[in-house]
């Protein structure tokens, strides 16, 4: 067993009021969860959509958070659009399906008919409304959207910082993974018997792998990992990959999953008997190396970045995780009524090999699997209960589905008397920095997120 040197966190800015109690009435009071649908979702950027999903005029999708329901849209001029989606009659939800396109979007009770940029055309019977109808005073209110990383965002407070101040360096660190390029394969959402926060909380920290993830321990160093905090309750954290928890006992042999990464490298497994740890190191070069004719450009990414895996939580709900040539991005979303419930959903990417990239360097295009270069059809969408992962009828991958077979119990006991306020150890700093922050927020006096330039 070697000594584990763990990295510190490296704290870019801590929240203005310092730390503070994480209560479990933020878990499971209807109070607190009225005053985050006053406080946190108005004010906050929040993941919409895939801006390829209203990459054309007329596509739209549709956010659904708590009580609000926020429709994004593609313009005829070719400008983004985000409105509340709620027809400016008498209330009724303009568009009920997640996504699709649409010429214009059509009342089902009345046929009042706005047009992609929210400008209200049509209305029926006119002349029957005391002085008609003022048609631009009726338009559809506006959200404001920007999109970052191929993905869309809205905010409903017109007086917050841009997006990009928003998200500050996460921005700039998440960038050269591409994640507009790559492919998606996967859109999954599962209703949680769990307040939203709870499941966030869960990939906010590695306290908890070791004891439900044992796979882990063949695949990344995670008692090594590298913490940071960020303005506005942003963190994120490094974990070595393609080598061994090296708290535990180290084997002289490569296990099964690194002797299959060095073989699809052109690595030979047998070179590293003895030494396991030097795998890591070695998979960089090999992984840069064999990148060409695999059909993917890493010129942008250090050589740490090839072997790791980093993952960013973008208050106040969105995770991505980012690999070479794959990500996941979840999102935790509020149920309407209920603070032990949420939804939780996961959208999966894979870059796609490219034929160009082994072109440009002078070396045969060899591909991992000639399947791999087949146009991929956008998933539909798949929603389903806990019960069915639990069940085995349906995965979100086996770390994730690890996680869901726990969050019932956690949420339950956080209802329980015998529980007041949690009491976290210091590879939890990430759930710290998040709570403290949203106390922040919380606070009325407090509901501008921070402006970060950089």
């Amino acid at each position: 067993m070697v000594t584990v040197h763990a990295r510190p966190t490296v704290i870019h800015q801590a929240p203005p009021t310092g730390p503070g109690a994480i209560t479990a009435e933020r878990y499971v009071s209807a109070a607190w969860m009225a005053r985050e649908a006053d406080i946190v979702w108005p004010r906050m950027w929040l993941f919409a959509c895939l801006e390829r999903d209203v990459a054309e005029p007329g596509d739209f999708a549709v956010l659904n958070v708590g009580n609000e329901s926020i429709l994004v849209s593609r313009s005829q001029d070719g400008e983004l659009a985000a409105f509340y989606n709620v027809c400016q009659h008498r209330g009724m939800r303009l568009a009920v399906e997640a996504r699709g396109c649409s010429k214009n979007f059509v009342c089902g009770y009345h046929g009042w008919t706005y047009r992609p940029d929210g400008r209200l055309i049509v209305v029926p019977d006119n002349d029957r409304f005391v002085g008609g109808v003022d048609r631009s005073a009726r338009s559809l209110k506006s959200v404001r959207v920007d999109s970052w990383a191929g993905l869309v965002w809205i905010c409903m407070d017109q007086d917050a910082a841009p997006l990009r101040e928003y998200l500050g360096p996460v921005a700039d660190l998440v960038a050269p993974y591409r994640l507009e390029d790559m492919t998606l394969i996967g859109d999954q959402t599962v209703r949680l018997d769990c307040n939203w926060k709870a499941v966030f909380d869960n990939f906010g920290e590695l306290y908890h792998v070791e004891h439900i993830h044992p796979q882990h321990k063949s695949l990344f160093d995670c008692p090594t990992a590298q913490v940071d905090l960020f303005a506005n309750g942003h963190t994120s954290v490094i974990i070595d990959g393609h080598t061994v928890n090296t708290r535990l006992p180290i084997h002289d042999q490569p296990n099964g999953y690194l002797d299959q990464q060095l073989r699809m490298f052109g690595g030979d497994p047998a070179a590293y008997v003895g030494r396991v740890l030097d795998i890591r190191g070695d998979v960089q070069k090999l992984r840069r190396k064999a990148g060409p004719r695999l059909g993917f450009d890493f010129d942008g990414l250090s050589d740490e970045r090839l072997s790791d895996v980093e993952q960013y939580n973008i208050f106040p709900n969105t995770m991505i995780t980012v690999q070479p040539d794959n990500a996941l991005i979840a999102r935790a979303r509020p149920h309407p009524t209920d603070p032990n419930r949420c939804l939780w959903d996961k959208f999966t990417f894979r870059m796609q090999p490219n034929a160009s990239v082994a072109e440009r360097a002078g070396v045969e295009f060899t591909p991992f699997d000639s399947a791999d270069l087949e146009p991929v059809a956008r998933p539909d969408h798949d929603e389903f209960d806990q019960d069915d992962i639990i069940a085995g009828r349906k995965t979100m991958t086996i770390t994730i589905d690890q996680d869901i077979h726990l969050i019932r119990d956690i949420q339950s006991g956080m209802r329980s008397r015998g529980f007041d306020t949690a009491r976290l150890c210091e590879d939890e700093d990430r759930i710290q920095h998040y709570h403290d922050w949203l106390n922040y927020f919380m606070d009325s006096c407090h509901t501008t997120p921070v402006a970060v330039r950089h």
